[in-house]
């Protein structure tokens, strides 16, 4: 993205002034973004001439629909009042994604994060609350969206059939290997999947698509996989990545007290409980389809 910047060719910088009235500055290289670069082309910080600071993310013509759809899911969550669902910028024509050339293009406030010790986060029960509130507000706030706006479903259960099947061909040790925890979801899991209730959810809520001001919340990020989704998903989500930081990590004070906020206010069925501990078996294997994209032997194996 960097030479869209190109101080010799302002065409760029004056189409951002045109959509957004922003009074470009310069991009800050000096500081980290956080969250996956693999869901844009390309994202920066620049600051303008005020030092407000905005990231500027690049999408491929291809992303469009599904990043409109993020973004005004967001903007649902905002007017219900869940301002830790990060606003992106309207352009001054009201859209979310005006194009330049063959990308599309999103502008939201910068914030910066404090960051977290991994895995020593574990040990903070007050990260654990401000988990748990995030999810009783996302789930209030996101009540009817699904009315006005069109979301994709999920299916774990589609998932991992599709992965097993992909495994036999491609990598029959792996499938081999995983046959068993299969064989123990089809004992009663599969079953009574889709009779789960479902909401909309973050899709992939963990502590680094959180900014923090140490251990408190200042905004979720990465939305793309959001969506409908089992209503325990994102806490499954969530309690299964700390358990791959940390065997012990069920137990610690983050997990134990997320759990027991979210229990008091009866955020799941009954039926959500009891299957609970099989949803966050079934979701890590979301996880290790992507380790088998990545080729990374180490976290096959930590999974």
């Amino acid at each position: 993205m960097q030479k869209l910047f190109d101080k010799k060719n302002d065409t760029f910088v004056e189409w951002l002034k045109y959509h957004w009235n922003i009074n470009f500055d310069c991009v800050r290289r000096d500081i980290d973004i956080q969250g996956s670069p693999e869901r844009t082309i390309a994202r920066i910080v620049f600051q303008e001439k005020d030092g407000t600071l905005l990231l500027l993310e690049q999408f491929p013509e291809s992303k469009f629909k599904v990043r409109h759809t993020v973004a005004r899911a967001i903007e649902y969550l905002n007017q219900k009042g869940l301002t830790q669902a990060l606003l992106y910028k309207k352009s001054n024509s009201g859209e979310f994604l005006p194009f330049f050339e063959d990308s599309c293009f999103q502008v939201s406030q910068f914030l910066d994060s404090t960051g977290i010790k991994r895995p020593e986060y574990l040990s903070s029960a007050t990260m654990g609350k401000n988990f748990a509130s995030f999810l009783i507000h996302l789930s209030n706030a996101s009540e009817g969206m699904e009315n006005s706006i069109l979301l994709e479903s999920f299916s774990i259960k589609k998932y991992i059939y599709k992965i097993f099947s992909e495994m036999k061909i491609y990598d029959y040790k792996v499938y081999k290997r995983y046959l068993p925890f299969l064989a123990f979801l089809e004992k009663e899991f599969m079953s009574i999947h889709d009779k789960l209730p479902v909401s909309f959810c973050h899709g992939d809520l963990h502590p680094l698509n959180a900014i923090w001001n140490h251990d408190r919340i200042k905004a979720v990020i990465d939305w793309e996989f959001s969506g409908i989704k089992p209503n325990i998903y994102d806490a499954a989500n969530l309690v299964g990545c700390a358990g791959i930081e940390n065997p012990e990590g069920f137990g610690m004070p983050m997990v134990m007290t997320f759990l027991q906020q979210i229990r008091q206010q009866e955020l799941f069925s009954e039926m959500g409980w009891r299957f609970f501990p099989e949803y966050l078996l079934a979701l890590r294997f979301a996880w290790l389809s992507e380790w088998l994209r990545q080729k990374d032997k180490e976290m096959i194996e930590m999974e």
